[in-house]
């Protein structure tokens, strides 16, 4: 076990989110990227934009004076066919280095899952790298089908009979509008 993780990556150069496949068919992954060694962690499209959303909170806690402006998304890096590391996430935790300034990315194996599982996967992400990946998440998760504003189900054509209006509105997004995007 290497800090903590039964693999430790060390210092990843890249976090990308990609989902694969046509809208409400599509399998999310992480892709790391650390030195020659990387990592295809397969999850859900929640688990990606809750990691998202903790980074983005874990970075206005910890923030620098060089921040500066949101970074702008970038073409995924190119990935090999078969990854080091490849397995499906059950659980996904981050960390904070203080004194590095880096978050770490805790990953365990759903097959591993238990109260005192091991995380199977370690990498720490820079703050730049960090910032790409809640960038790029975030597009990669609103590519598929909209949601719904009120019930925030995925909807399905042109109608959407949302349980949020208890049958009292035959379509809801006629009165609250299309969700933006």
């Amino acid at each position: 076990m290497a800090n903590g993780a039964e693999y430790d990556l060390g210092a990843a150069e890249v976090l990308e989110a990609e989902a694969i496949g046509p809208p409400g068919q599509r399998r999310f992954r992480l892709r790391v990227t650390a030195g020659q060694t990387t990592a295809s962690i397969w999850c859900e499209k929640t688990q990606v934009s809750a990691l998202a959303e903790a980074i983005q909170q874990v970075l206005a806690r910890h923030r620098r004076s060089n921040d500066g402006r949101r970074p702008t998304s970038r073409p995924l890096e190119p990935f090999p066919d078969r990854a080091t590391h490849d397995f499906l996430a059950g659980r996904i935790a981050l960390g904070y280095d203080e004194d590095a300034d880096a978050i770490t990315l805790f990953a365990t194996d759903i097959e591993q899952e238990g109260p005192n599982a091991t995380p199977t996967l370690r990498v720490d992400l820079d703050r730049q790298a960090a910032r790409l990946f809640t960038v790029q998440a975030e597009e990669t998760v609103a590519g598929g089908r909209p949601s719904c504003p009120l019930c925030k189900q995925p909807i399905e054509g042109s109608e959407h009979l949302c349980p949020r209006t208890n049958g009292h509105a035959e379509d809801a997004l006629a009165e609250i509008g299309p969700p933006e995007f």
